[in-house]
């Protein structure tokens, strides 16, 4: 893209690269790892150094993540980082998009609560539910997502299930839940194929942090008609892309 700033974006990639690396890490490695001259990283440390957003230890002369980036994470709330994100997502498809965590019960019932959502502005959905509207997580794709790939689910938790028939698609046992995980996460992605509503038919991914837990999971939602307009498959490998720019940032 013409508008793109050649000297900014490479500032960005060392800040980016200083967060993913485990520690704090010198010239000639950045260099080698993002095919930068070394003059040139050099020269990109010290002005990000100046702004105070990379530190340098005196005594190894390595890098790392500066306090003018810790001042500025301190403002921006951990569901603020999936907000552009939806945005995107909703304006490129024109659907309704949802990003939920998982969150247990006092009871010990899974649920999986909503913490971002974008509206479509022209498809007005006949259920929209509210950011923090929680729900069941046996018959949303986000739920399956987020009990597919969470570590250390309880399996006899699922039990606890009223397993309402909201549709005639709805799962309605535990075993049919368990296989439909296993589905999940064979095929990295899940669907709520009408199974709250009919003529709602929606599609989710699970959001991994950079050490590979799913922390959250990102969903497309419409009309049956919409949605399936699309190949889920297509659908679903946009929504990873998506849910991997968003793990950089985590």
């Amino acid at each position: 893209m013409s508008n793109l700033i050649n000297a900014v974006e490479r500032a960005l990639d060392v800040l980016l690269y200083i967060n993913r690396v485990d520690g704090p890490v010198g010239v000639s490695q950045i260099s080698k790892d993002l095919g930068m001259h070394k003059s040139t990283v050099f020269r990109t440390l010290a002005t990000l150094e100046s702004r105070r957003f990379v530190m340098q230890d005196p005594e190894s002369g390595k890098y790392s993540l500066g306090v003018s980036l810790f001042s500025m994470s301190k403002k921006i709330g951990f569901y603020d980082v999936f907000k552009p994100f939806a945005q995107q997502l909703g304006q490129e498809f024109n659907e309704a998009v949802n990003v939920s965590v998982l969150e247990r019960t006092p009871e010990g019932v899974y649920r999986s609560t909503i913490v971002v959502k974008e509206d479509s502005k022209a498809n007005v959905l006949s259920v929209s539910p509210k950011v923090g509207t929680s729900m069941d997580c046996y018959c949303s794709s986000v739920g399956k997502c987020l009990l597919a790939f969470a570590r250390d689910v309880d399996v006899q938790a699922l039990e606890k299930y009223p397993f309402t028939r909201f549709t005639g698609k709805t799962i309605a046992s535990p075993q049919e839940l368990v296989e439909e995980l296993g589905r999940v996460r064979e095929a990295g992605y899940a669907m709520d194929d009408e199974e709250q509503e009919v003529g709602l038919t929606c599609v989710g991914v699970p959001i991994f942090n950079s050490e590979g837990h799913v922390v959250a999971a990102i969903s497309i939602s419409g009309p049956t008609p919409r949605i399936r307009s699309w190949d889920p498959d297509v659908l679903a490998r946009r929504l990873r892309e998506v849910a991997a720019e968003i793990t950089t940032l985590l």
